[in-house]
């Protein structure tokens, strides 16, 4: 699948746990999360034999300035204690627009394009946008795949609901 194709399909529950990052990410600070203080604690996590990576994306209340929290998590066991100094997010079952992404130097045109993505939709809306905002309970993801290089496979996973009929 090429990035541009964008599918809807069923997704979750799933349970990952990581580290926190919230900010603007305006001096590559979810790159040093990932690299310097993820990777190295990731072993730490009770989590399947080949887990898949996720990052998890939320607003944070309130914040009008671009300040948002990112989790840099791997799939864990379910009911899997998060490690000191970790969280855990619990991704419900449901519906997602599921973009592809061809490689990490594309992750930032992958984002940028998602909300043009979401707006062809015709019978589908986010669960944050315009209307509102449930991404503590429905976060948008990075999704990578347990087979997962620096060039793929990845994807961005958006939370969506049927709009309602008028």
């Amino acid at each position: 699948m090429s990035q541009g194709q964008v599918e809807i399909k069923e997704f979750g529950p799933c349970r990952i746990i990581g580290l926190s990052y919230t900010g603007k990410n305006e001096n590559q600070e979810v790159a040093r999360l990932w690299e310097q203080q993820f990777m190295p604690r990731r072993h730490e996590i009770d989590m399947p034999e080949r887990p898949a990576a996720f990052g998890i994306c939320r607003c944070v209340p309130g914040a009008r300035d671009g300040t948002f929290e990112y989790v840099a998590a791997v799939e864990a066991k379910p009911g899997a204690a998060p490690p000191a100094g970790m969280v855990a997010v619990d991704i419900p079952r449901g519906d997602y627009v599921v973009i592809p992404v061809s490689g990490l130097g594309e992750l930032g045109q992958a984002w940028g394009s998602a909300p043009e993505t979401l707006s062809r939709l015709t019978e589908w809306e986010p669960y944050c946008g315009p209307a509102g905002c449930e991404c503590a309970t429905h976060p948008c993801f990075e999704y990578y795949t347990p087979e997962f290089d620096a060039g793929g496979p990845m994807f961005l996973y958006i939370p969506v609901k049927r709009k309602a009929v008028s």
